[in-house]
């Protein structure tokens, strides 16, 4: 190494550079994630969040109850608990032509508990939780009561929706 004046100004900078280089700590950040599940309802896919979701049952017998609303089909035994069924397709503005033959996810949140019809599991994702953004202010019908953000999945924009504002909507 050359004494201080007899070196170039850029070689000064770039051992600068190499010694700051070498002295920088790599600190590895781990980014806050959150699980999803993805689902098909209607033709469309929805999200909610995984800590929701209790369980995947398939479909099963609804026994129907008079004078209930239309969003609710029925009730249902799981295990010896009778649990609530809700045509989500209600709330989200799909077409509801025939009882769906799919699938029933138990959403929990809070004192709800209820089982919610899907037509099938598409994935279940853990996904930064950055990557959810806010719901577009434009959103429109019936959907916009239920949608807290969206997220990107295989090319697409889905909706993710709150089973707490589902469960204030059933409750009404």
């Amino acid at each position: 190494m050359l004494p201080f004046d007899e070196r170039s100004k850029s070689e000064i900078v770039f051992d600068e550079l190499k010694r700051r280089q070498h002295s920088k700590e790599v600190v590895d950040v781990e980014e806050e994630r959150v699980k999803i599940v993805i689902f098909m309802c209607g033709v469309n896919l929805f999200a909610f969040y995984g800590s929701d979701i209790r369980e995947i049952l398939p479909s099963s017998e609804i026994s129907w109850v008079p004078c209930l609303p239309d969003y609710l089909p029925g009730l249902i035994n799981v295990r010896g608990d009778i649990e609530s069924v809700v045509d989500l397709r209600h709330f989200l503005g799909e077409e509801v032509h025939e009882k769906s033959k799919g699938l029933i996810a138990m959403a929990v949140r809070g004192d709800f508990h209820s089982g919610v019809m899907i037509e099938s599991i598409e994935d279940v994702v853990d996904i930064p939780i950055n990557s959810i953004h806010p719901a577009l202010a434009t959103l429109n019908g019936p959907a916009r009561d239920l949608v807290i953000g969206e997220v990107g999945y295989r090319g697409e924009t889905i909706s993710l929706l709150d089973v707490g504002k589902l469960a204030t909507l059933v409750t009404l």
